[in-house]
């Protein structure tokens, strides 16, 4: 995952891609970026500011969009987990979200707590 924004390779914080072998220059490795309709290759060494990702959080996810998010809860009841994290976390996917828990209530709980703002700004 993309960590800082590249505009010289066009890459922006929050993009994904792969790295795979690349089939026109066997043996050699190539990092896969989705871009619109098209698939992008780029060198593994011209990509500075990145981190391997396996799964990420509702944070990190901000900016980026998948067809398909998996949004895993926590098992309890947690203080950090809000309308707005929910919110967010499920506007990351196209086209479908699916929710899992160990804690049966974590959705209706997390809708009902909201993010209090210390910023002194009057709404």
């Amino acid at each position: 995952m993309v960590t800082r924004n590249d505009p010289a390779l066009g890459l922006y914080n929050g993009d994904v891609g792969i790295t795979l072998e690349d089939p026109a220059m066997a043996g050699r490795l190539r990092v896969f970026f989705p871009q619109g309709e098209r698939i992008r290759a780029v060198l593994p060494g011209r990509l500075t500011d990145v981190e391997t990702v396996f799964a990420m959080t509702v944070h990190k996810s901000q900016g980026s969009e998948f067809d398909h998010v998996l949004f895993v809860l926590p098992d309890r009841p947690n203080p950090i987990l809000t309308k707005e994290l929910v919110y967010t976390g499920i506007t990351r996917a196209r086209s479908r979200v699916t929710l899992m828990s160990a804690y049966p209530q974590a959705l209706e709980s997390a809708i009902a707590r909201r993010v209090l703002r210390a910023s002194g700004l009057q709404l």
